[in-house]
């Protein structure tokens, strides 16, 4: 039985490689998108909440970044 053993994993190595090239992929599955649909991220409260919570000690993991409403966005003209 000593064949089958790397063989084995050789098989999980390279199911394991599939997955996570399949994880890594961007494009539209319904969770990444690729255009930011309009949307501009508010930098400003980004950067306010981190250091917010760096005093404090604590860590901040973004789901979904703040977006700026478009009557916050300064005018182009």
């Amino acid at each position: 039985m000593k064949p089958l053993k790397p063989l084995a994993v050789g098989a999980a190595v390279v199911v394991c490689l599939g997955l996570s090239a399949c994880a890594g992929s961007m494009g539209r599955n319904g969770i990444s998108r690729s255009e930011p649909l309009g949307r501009e991220i508010d930098l400003g409260k980004v950067v306010a909440v981190n250091q917010w919570a760096e005093r404090r000690g604590a860590t901040v993991v973004w789901v979904n970044y703040p977006v700026r409403q478009s009557r916050d966005r300064p005018s182009g003209g």
